[in-house]
């Protein structure tokens, strides 16, 4: 299975995220689907079904120990990887609890086999990818806020469709800010 732990938009959010990308650009590459917009905590790659298990008794665990709260975080930064041809939509600021959550999930997920990510973390929901080029900025500057309560591990399958994430397991932050 290739894994991931992410935080999930609400399907009105992503609908309001995918309408203002496609009043601002006109199509700078193949657009992701709003039903596959996340932000990624910590990506795992391939895990076995014992390994899985082991992970969410993990997660289960370091929860129990200390679990983070729930806030608000603001889209409003977009950026661009040339490399992999990735326009993306960001939070400016990245709450510390978030960080800290990623950097532990990525730690227990490594210990069961999972991918270990040596490259800077920048915290994003992908708009387009196979872009060849920096889309212009947008002429409406982005402003969108995500609710989050909880995290997702899920799963990454390829579908006739393309691909497709589907929650595996689920877990609650403390009510926090909300």
């Amino acid at each position: 299975m290739r894994l991931f732990f992410a935080l999930e938009l609400p399907a009105a959010l992503a609908m309001e995220i995918s309408s203002w990308r496609d009043r601002s650009f006109a199509r700078p590459g193949r657009p992701v689907p709003p039903a596959n917009f996340h932000i990624t905590l910590a990506f795992l790659g391939e895990l076995d079904e014992p390994a899985l298990d082991a992970l969410c008794r993990d997660v289960d665990a370091a929860l129990s120990a200390r679990r983070p709260a729930g806030g608000r975080l603001t889209l409003d930064q977009v950026g661009y990887w040339d490399r992999p041809g990735i326009y993306w939509l960001g939070p400016r600021q990245w709450p510390d609890p978030l960080g800290e959550l990623a950097r532990k999930l990525g730690g227990l997920g490594a210990v069961q086999g999972g991918q270990r990510r040596r490259d800077r973390f920048q915290p994003h929901i992908t708009l387009f990818r196979s872009c060849t080029a920096a889309p212009p900025a947008p002429a409406a500057a982005p402003e969108f806020t995500l609710p989050y309560r909880e995290f997702f591990l899920m799963e990454s399958r390829q579908g006739r469709r393309g691909v497709v994430y589907d929650p595996v397991a689920a877990w609650e932050l403390d009510e926090g800010t909300l």
